[in-house]
Parts: C-alpha cells; sequence; structure tokens
C-alpha cells in the first residue's frame, strides 16, 4: 500500500465525512523536505523520471501548502515523475506567481496550479494550456473551462454549510455568529462565509457581521477585537481559515471570553487541529490537502499518458473536533514525514 493510501485510509477510517468542500490555510512551518524545492525550484526526485510535473501553489509558507506538497511527492514517487514544486512569498502575490508559471513553462511537461487569483491568473494558464502543456488546477478554480484539463478540490460551499449545521446543532437556536472572512471578493471565501451563514441561519440562530481579514492571523485578532466591541451578544465566531480563527480565539483569550464565545475554524492546518486538540478551537472543517496534491499529480499524469479525466474531481471534506481531530492530526503528521518533511 502506498503512503499517500495509507493516509487515506487512516484519515476516513477515524473522521467525520459530511460532504466536499475547497481552499487554504496555515499554521507553524517546517523545513520543507531536501530536494523537494520549497520554493527553489529543485526537485523531489529526478534519476529516471518519467517527465517533470510543477505544482504551484499560492504560497509555501505553512502547514496547509506543506501537505499539499507532500501530496504531490508521494504521488511522484509512486508514478515515477520529478516533482517541482513552486509557490510565491505569501497567497496575495500573483505577479510572482504568474512569473512562476511563464518559467515552469520551459521545463514541465504539466503543471498544477492553485491560482492566488483566478482572474487575474487565468489568462497566463490559458496561454500555457494552449502551448500543449497540460494544466490542473486544484483548490482554487478558474471560471474558463478551456484553460485547464481537469480541476480537483473540496466544495466550498457544502462545506461552509456542513460547518454552519454542525454550530448550529451544537450551540441550538440562540447562537448569535460572527464571521471573519479572507479577501474580499474571493470565491473561496465567498461560498464557505455564505454556507456557514446559511447552515446556522437554517437551523435558527442568526449572522450578526462579517468582515475581512485577508486569511492574516494578525489581522483576524484586531478584526476580532472590533466584532465582539460592536457585537457585545456573539457567542460564537466562525472564520475561513484556520490561520484567522487562530487569531480570534488570541483575541477572545485575551478578552477573557472563552467561556462564552467558541470559535470555529476551516482547513484543519496543524496549528488548527493542535488548538482542538488542546481545547480551544472548537471545530473545524477539514481539508485534505495531502489528497489535493496527490490527486493533482495523478490526473496531471493521467493526461500525459493520454488517457480521458473528469474535468472536475472533489475532494471529501471532514468536520473534525476533539472526538477525532488527535487522529487526524497524527495522521497529517506521518504523511509529511514519509514525504520528507522534518515535522
Amino acid at each position: 500500500m502506498t503512503n499517500f493510501k495509507k493516509f487515506a485510509a487512516m484519515a476516513l477510517a477515524g473522521a467525520m465525512t459530511v460532504g466536499m468542500m475547497a481552499g487554504c490555510g496555515g499554521g507553524a512551518t517546517a523545513e520543507a523536505p531536501t530536494g523537494s524545492a520549497a520554493g527553489s525550484g529543485t526537485s523531489a526526485s529526478s534519476e529516471g523520471s518519467k517527465g517533470t510535473i510543477t505544482v504551484i501553489t499560492m504560497a509555501l509558507n505553512s502547514d496547509f501548502w506543506h501537505e499539499v506538497q507532500a501530496g504531490a511527492i508521494l504521488a511522484g514517487e509512486e508514478l515515477g515523475y520529478e516533482i517541482k514544486v513552486l509557490g510565491p512569498n505569501d497567497e496575495t502575490n500573483t505577479q510572482e506567481q504568474i512569473n512562476e508559471v511563464l518559467d515552469a513553462q520551459n521545463y514541465s511537461d504539466a503543471i498544477c496550479i492553485c491560482a492566488t487569483d483566478p482572474d487575474s491568473m487565468q489568462s497566463t494558464i490559458a496561454d500555457a494550456h494552449a502551448a500543449d502543456i497540460p494544466i490542473i488546477t486544484f483548490a482554487n478554480p478558474l471560471t474558463d473551462e478551456s484553460a485547464y484539463d481537469a480541476y480537483t478540490g473540496t466544495n466550498d460551499a457544502a462545506a461552509g454549510r456542513g460547518l454552519g449545521d454542525y454550530i448550529a446543532e451544537t450551540q441550538g437556536k440562540d447562537v448569535k455568529l460572527a464571521i471573519i472572512r479572507g479577501v474580499a471578493g474571493a470565491i473561496t471565501h465567498d461560498q464557505r462565509a455564505n454556507g456557514i451563514a446559511e447552515g446556522v441561519e437554517a437551523g435558527g440562530g442568526e449572522v450578526v457581521d462579517e468582515q475581512p481579514a485577508d486569511s492574516d492571523r494578525a489581522k483576524a485578532v484586531t478584526v476580532a477585537e472590533n466584532l465582539i466591541q460592536a457585537n457585545p451578544d456573539i457567542n460564537a465566531i466562525a472564520a475561513t481559515s484556520d490561520e484567522m480563527a487562530l487569531g480570534a480565539y488570541e483575541a477572545i483569550k485575551s478578552s477573557g471570553l472563552t467561556d462564552r464565545i467558541k470559535v470555529y475554524g476551516f482547513d484543519a492546518s496543524l496549528g488548527g487541529l493542535e488548538s482542538i486538540i488542546a481545547g480551544e478551537l472548537t471545530a473545524d472543517a477539514a481539508q485534505q490537502p495531502i489528497q489535493m496534491g496527490y490527486d493533482s499529480v495523478v490526473l496531471a499524469t493521467k493526461v500525459l499518458n493520454g488517457e480521458t479525466v473528469e474535468k472536475e474531481n472533489e475532494v471529501p471534506y471532514d468536520m473534525i473536533d476533539q472526538s477525532n481531530a488527535e487522529e487526524f492530526y497524527n495522521n497529517s503528521i506521518q504523511s509529511l514525514r514519509d514525504a520528507g518533511f522534518d515535522y
């Protein structure tokens, strides 16, 4: 059994799967595996490879993207392809990612990419695709389906709704929720926030406010402080990424309100999982970034081999709370280590 398949089997055994979703997150960083490319363009493996697949993430500065990278490395090892992983310094650096796509066309047999800004990136990706380079998009879909061969990712709207339902079911009709979301206008965060609101309101709860914090922990601290001050009756905050959820928890802890306000995250990054295990964050809608990276490379190899692939390929999400956070965390750490990360 492959390393990834072992991970998937263990993760699915311990998780409460309730739908589909996509996106990005953060947490503490660790050293990238030797030769794995954390932004440098070096390869995961090269001797005797069948070709080169470049994986371009939105950034390489967090656990979430390390897990995507790990999944890609594991797939490359299994299928015999050299894997190069690139990413900007942060998730808002679209120009750097455009330059990475332009450069990757010179040496890549296929490109897998999670676009920082799908609208701004679409023409660059389409040009690469028009140059007969197979393109697999993941986590952040493009609107022009002719610009890529296949997409893999989670369904943000469904995952957001699953988290909203969970909040309503566990907190009841008295829940008064504030939402902290990613960059205004980002479709993944729109879908997550809307899904959360729908689930809470369907359960009889109320969404009292929604503010952006750009997936930044420090900004989320300030936004949460302002939300608490403006809405003294809120008893729940849901964030559309774990970095923002962890920032919100810092603000709530500093305000001495941890007994009254519950915090929910999105991504199940290692930092988010550690916080749930410690009894801080209450629950998390978990993406499976390792599977996302793995599936992206698998799809790329199928296109390279002339196989027919589905245009849309969903990755399941899980609801994580204290009942299954530790098992999910341990499985993620093991897969990262299998891929060569120093965790």
